[in-house]
């Protein structure tokens, strides 16, 4: 692969093997801590995360689990970028709907149509998530320390 297209990637230890996934215990750092989008094991200062296994790394190795960068911004984008867009989509939309409907309410109208697309796209990139999962948004182990 050519420089710069990956993560620089962080070391844990393989705590479980299972065909050709491994799950990886990692130190938590500050900015896991505030995405939590893949932390589904995290307690206090250690995560746990699945990753496919490229270096045949078994329980108890120390890996470096990485992600691409193209990879890692587009899922950026989608847990992030999309639900933003459809809050503005519809606070904006509410608004002038509200304005319409009823002049005095015309914000409120707006933040809660804002919210409403919020929730359904973050239950929309739920419903995609296996699909999502069985691409390159998968972290990998690609080496053993």
């Amino acid at each position: 692969m050519a420089e710069g297209n990956i993560n620089v990637g962080e070391y844990g230890e393989v705590i479980e093997k299972k065909k050709d996934m491994v799950t990886v215990r990692l130190a938590r750092k500050e900015a896991c801590a505030k995405c939590g989008a893949c932390a589904n094991g995290a307690t206090g200062k250690e995560m746990l995360i699945n990753a496919k296994n490229l270096c045949d790394a078994t329980v108890g190795d120390t890996v470096c689990v990485v992600l691409d960068n193209a990879d890692f911004i587009k899922a950026t984008l989608i847990m992030y970028g999309l639900p933003f867009c459809a809050f503005l989509i519809g606070v904006f939309s509410g608004f002038f709907l509200g304005k319409a409907i009823a002049e005095n309410f015309a914000e409120v109208i707006g933040f809660a149509l804002g919210i409403i697309l919020v929730m359904l796209v973050y239950l929309w990139i739920k419903s995609m998530e296996p699909h999502w999962k069985k691409g390159n948004y998968i972290p990998k182990a690609v080496s053993k320390k």
